[in-house]
């Protein structure tokens, strides 16, 4: 072997590595963009999945006037509750009060005219509508609407003050109550929680 082919030698090898290099650093590169690209598109279904557009529920613009009770739905996002009502019976009946929250008879029917529709229920059920903030939301789903309220004021009152819970009002108005303290050991301690809630909006409920 000549020195030329010596010295071509030496040249070649070095050129061959370097080539060899980048190659496998162009190869690399590709595969982790490749990997990113997945990645980003897996977080976005993951964030597609996880956020969903909120349902738009159409607005009743004519009244709604329940007449007669029917089944009732309740539901405080804020909480969270979920819990289907109990009524058309006396809402001093125990039985009745351990199956749900229990509407008041005396108590108005969901309107947008006017009139307060109370529900009692006992701490299991209502175990946390002290947490409960000015402008939060409770849902009453009845029929095919969601009567949407939002909470106004929430006071500690003598359990013999019907009037705060139960009494009739000029505006379409809710009111929840349960025996305060909450959890307190007693069956029938001295004052009661009110919530009550104003009427913003009715839409038609979800699937309707």
């Amino acid at each position: 072997m000549g020195c030329d082919d010596v010295h071509k030698k030496k040249i070649v090898l070095p050129v061959f590595v370097i080539i060899l290099s980048l190659s496998l650093i162009i190869i690399a590169t590709i595969g982790m963009n490749r990997n990113k690209a997945s990645e980003d598109t897996d977080l976005e279904e993951t964030v597609e999945q996880t956020t969903p557009e909120p349902e738009l529920l159409e607005t009743v613009e004519t009244p709604v006037i329940i007449e007669k009770w029917q089944p009732m739905r309740l539901i405080i996002p804020a909480i969270p509750l979920d819990l289907m009502c109990v009524g058309d019976g006396d809402v001093f009946d125990s039985a009745l009060l351990r199956r749900g929250p229990t509407h008041f008879q005396m108590s108005d029917l969901p309107s947008t005219e006017k009139g307060n529709v109370a529900f009692a229920g006992m701490w299991k059920f209502f175990d946390k509508i002290d947490d409960l903030l000015e402008g939060d939301k409770i849902y009453l789903e009845v029929d095919k609407y969601r009567f949407i309220y939002e909470i106004v004021w929430k006071e500690v009152v003598d359990k013999q003050d019907w009037e705060s819970s139960i009494g009739t009002t000029d505006y379409p108005s809710i009111t929840l109550q349960t025996s305060y303290p909450i959890n307190y050991s007693a069956p029938n301690p001295d004052y009661r929680l009110n919530v009550r809630g104003e009427l913003r909006e009715v839409v038609k409920s979800p699937g309707n």
